[in-house]
């Protein structure tokens, strides 16, 4: 069955027949049902994306209804990501240097160094649906704390950080309760004071991590100390949902179907563009104007269907996913999310996780935006675990 509109697309079993019809009818139009305009066509996509008017909050409300006054919207608030205008352009082009900065191979020895920590964590250690959930939010995340310095060594205080992280990611979706934003206000709270402990670990000066250069950098730009904690944290819920998506995903593949030649590596490219784990977007106008030829009016919102756009028609071969997204927002840290879901799955896969098991035994976690697998039986064998190559 098609699913009825794009938001229910984001967790239905296969939605890409639905989105290539979609992007072949009506590459732009109006949803009636969603009060949305629509952008499935990847030529419209992209031009909504490059759009001077379509910005990443509506101009009336800065920080979400539901978050507003809370210590999760003071730190939504702060967020470049979220934010449109010459202010915030400093401490993007720190933080894409920052993230640009890191090598791929040195991201997945991090990565597998801190799986081994987190075997020595007891609720981490029965290879079933629950901790094969635990594993892909928290595994990259720490992993991103760690590359960034931050103090994660220990292993109930780096599960304790990654539960963190996702709470405060969860309270910032159109579908958080009540609960969830006063979990999330509580997570923003506790990962401010984290980030202002001292690492806590011994190391080499040239592995200190990117936060004090980070710091550095922003102090000599005139940037809050405040602000670059609340994008630091930012980095870590990119890390969290998105990362965890795509290596859930890539996990439903290989449970259906044989890896790529080129082992997970390819397969992680393969999977952001054919499964993508955030299908879609939101842009919101800041005046009245003409978008893919159509006039619409200030205070209109823009679903853009990044799903849509990268099924619609073939990626080339060394483009950039457009899950990632593109534009002024586009995520700087793409190649490390690819690299740290590639690890996650090859720590997975080394501690015996079944992909033929998992493939049979999930549903989609709810949510308007985000495609990730909860898995939910017992998916491991006491033998024979596989280890391929990253």
């Amino acid at each position: 069955m098609m699913p009825a509109d794009p938001l229910e697309a984001v967790t239905a079993p296969d939605p890409y027949p639905y989105y290539r019809a979609l992007a072949a009818r009506q590459p732009f139009g109006f949803d009636e049902r969603l009060g949305l305009w629509v952008a499935a066509g990847p030529a419209e996509v992209a031009a909504v994306l490059a759009h001077p008017d379509c910005r990443v909050r509506p101009l009336s409300q800065p920080v979400p209804t539901a978050l507003a006054g809370t210590a999760a919207g003071a730190l939504f608030g702060r967020l470049i990501r979220m934010n449109d205008g010459a202010a915030h352009a400093p401490l993007k082009a720190i933080l894409m240097r920052s993230m640009a900065s890191i090598d791929a191979a040195t991201a997945k020895a991090r990565c597998a160094g801190l799986a081994g920590v987190l075997d020595l964590v007891p609720d981490m250690a029965p290879l079933n649906g629950a901790t094969i959930n635990r594993w892909l939010f928290t595994l990259p995340v720490v992993t991103v704390a760690d590359l960034l310095g931050l103090p994660v060594r220990a292993g109930a205080d780096a599960v304790a950080v990654a539960a963190r992280v996702a709470a405060y990611a969860a309270a910032q979706s159109p579908l958080a309760t009540a609960d969830d934003v006063e979990a999330g206000s509580d997570a923003a709270r506790w990962l401010g004071q984290w980030l202002k402990m001292p690492a806590g670990r011994p190391c080499p000066a040239e592995d200190l991590g990117l936060l004090p250069a980070l710091r550095q950098a922003a102090h000599a730009n005139d940037i809050a100390p405040e602000v670059v904690a609340a994008n630091v944290i930012g980095v870590m819920v990119q890390a969290c949902e998105a990362t965890a998506g795509l290596a859930g995903n890539m996990l439903v593949r290989l449970g259906r179907s044989s890896p790529t030649t080129g082992g997970l590596d390819e397969l992680a490219v393969r999977v952001a563009i054919d499964d993508p784990p955030v299908q879609n977007t939101r842009r919101f106008l800041a005046a009245d104007a003409r978008v893919c030829g159509v006039p619409v009016r200030a205070g209109d919102a823009v679903l853009v269907l990044l799903a849509a756009a990268s099924c619609a028609a073939p990626v080339e071969a060394g483009a950039r996913p457009w899950t990632f997204g593109a534009g002024r927002h586009a995520c700087p840290g793409d190649a490390l999310a690819r690299a740290l879901a590639a690890a996650t799955v090859d720590a997975l896969l080394a501690r015996g996780a079944q992909p033929a098991f998992l493939a049979q035994a999930f549903r989609y976690r709810p949510s308007h935006n985000a495609r990730v697998p909860h898995f939910f039986e017992a998916l491991v064998r006491p033998h024979s675990p596989r280890r391929p190559t990253t």
